[in-house]
């Protein structure tokens, strides 16, 4: 099954007198479509009436006459059909043109109401204020449906397919209805999820003493291939994450990737991998520390297992705290990068984050990181945080959204992703995360490569190596 990926990045990173004056260009840019359309309708009126005159003027005596009389002349009739026929077609190419740039011009900026129709963005609205009504029993509403869910699913009711259409079907409602859940179950309003995990948080290393162990160690490792190539910016940095996390190579999971970048002056540049959750028992980035992670405690959040890990990577590797780094996560990495960014802003010198599908709304990180988010509308892991990105200068969210399969003949826009069965599959996965981005690119939208030019300066300089880290967790 193939299915077209589409992106519209958001208008983060703009001031609002920015996106007055691009709202401005396309209006303009629209207006004078409209005047060109005015002008071809002019060109077609004259063909026209060249084209009525024309049966009755051999008729005329002048034009019976082997010497025209003197004062007359022969009008090359035909020539002058072709210029006005010529001229009307130029004015629909140009206004054409212009109403294209124009359309680009407002979805690239987020600035385009039809990117959702209106009564989707009703519904949407609609619904947000119907949770926030029913707030005391948003909990009850949460649990009902994870619980019907669940027995669908451990009754063979309910299949990942199934389970997605029911994500993308709902998708408007998942973080209106986290964050008032959560709201009901403690006081506070500003991260009300993070302090709602907080608890289970603490209790996590008692947890994994029995479970798992508490034990971190980490061994350096090689790929049995070539491994992750050089990165260039932000899309080759996607297909490098993509390629760890599958353990492609013979990489192991849980691994840490740390590549050095050197410029001609001699100077260090940076870039740290993180994959996403893996299910092994003895996995530092394993579920229980998405828990850790999402709370809104530091201390809770830095003894992750997975943040520890990535720590002593950097340290092994021999990142030194003025050398500029950049992160790139995704889903429980994304986490890891945003909260490294946020807690550990003392130690290192983070340049550039890049997070893919990650809850990292309330990940409080210095105006000098640079933030660069993927997320896709229909999988839920982006949106447990319960609320949107921040809005700041150099920070941009890219929200991809997954349709229906390609027309034929292929897609005039967006990017196409095929699943892996014929059914409807988790957007949550890397191929659906590149995809949005490489559309939001593919829009040559300022604010988008605005963050892919920093990013591809933030790893400035030729690759002197990559490092391989495998953590894993002991009693």
């Amino acid at each position: 099954m193939k299915r077209t990926v589409t992106a519209a990045p958001d208008a983060n990173g703009y001031t609002s007198t920015e996106l007055d004056h691009l709202t401005g260009m396309a209006d303009r840019l629209n207006q004078a479509g409209g005047a060109l359309a005015t002008l071809q309708t002019q060109w077609i009126l004259t063909n026209q009436a060249i084209r009525r005159t024309m049966p009755g003027l051999p008729a005329l005596p002048c034009t019976q006459a082997a010497v025209p009389p003197p004062g007359h002349a022969r009008l090359p009739l035909d020539l002058m059909v072709t210029f006005c026929s010529g001229q009307a077609q130029a004015c629909e190419d140009l206004r054409t043109r212009l109403q294209s740039v124009a359309d680009r011009l407002t979805k690239a900026y987020g600035l385009y109401s039809q990117a959702e129709s209106f009564m989707e963005k009703l519904m949407d609205s609609l619904i947000s204020t119907a949770v926030t009504l029913f707030q005391p029993i948003a909990p009850y509403m949460l649990g009902t449906i994870g619980l019907s869910l669940g027995a669908a699913r451990l009754t063979g009711n309910l299949d990942a397919s199934q389970f997605q259409e029911f994500l993308e079907t709902t998708a408007g409602i998942h973080q209106p209805l986290l964050a008032a859940a959560a709201s009901d179950l403690t006081s506070d309003h500003h991260d009300p999820i993070g302090r709602l995990v907080t608890g289970p948080g603490l209790l996590v290393p008692f947890v994994l003493a029995h479970l798992q162990g508490d034990r971190l160690t980490m061994d350096p490792v090689q790929p049995q291939g070539k491994g992750l190539g050089e990165a260039h910016d932000i899309a080759t940095a996607l297909r490098n994450l993509e390629s760890l996390g599958s353990c492609q190579d013979g990489i192991p999971y849980a691994t840490i990737a740390v590549q050095r970048y050197r410029e001609a002056d001699g100077k260090d540049r940076w870039l740290v991998y993180i994959p996403g959750t893996s299910s092994h028992l003895d996995s530092p980035i394993g579920w229980c520390q998405n828990i850790q992670l999402m709370s809104d405690k530091a201390s809770v959040r830095d003894s992750a297992a997975s943040l520890r890990l990535v720590d002593q990577a950097m340290r092994e590797a021999g990142v030194r705290p003025d050398d500029p780094v950049s992160l790139v996560g995704h889903s429980q990495g994304g986490i890891v990068a945003a909260t490294m960014a946020s807690d550990l802003s003392n130690r290192y010198h983070f340049d550039h984050i890049v997070t893919v599908g990650s809850p990292i709304a309330h990940r409080q990180i210095g105006s000098s990181t640079w933030v660069t988010s993927v997320e896709m509308r229909e999988e839920l892991v982006s949106s447990l945080d319960g609320a949107d990105n921040p809005s700041r200068p150099n920070q941009l969210t890219v929200k991809g959204r997954a349709g229906g399969p390609p027309p034929p003949g292929g897609s005039r826009t967006g990017r196409t992703v095929t699943t892996a069965g014929p059914g409807k599959e988790s957007t949550h996965g890397m191929a659906y995360q590149r995809a949005a981005w490489a559309d939001a690119r593919d829009q040559n939208s300022p604010a988008v490569r605005r963050q892919d030019d920093h990013f591809a300066h933030a790893i400035e300089g030729d690759l002197q190596e990559t490092r391989y880290y495998r953590g894993r967790l002991q009693r």
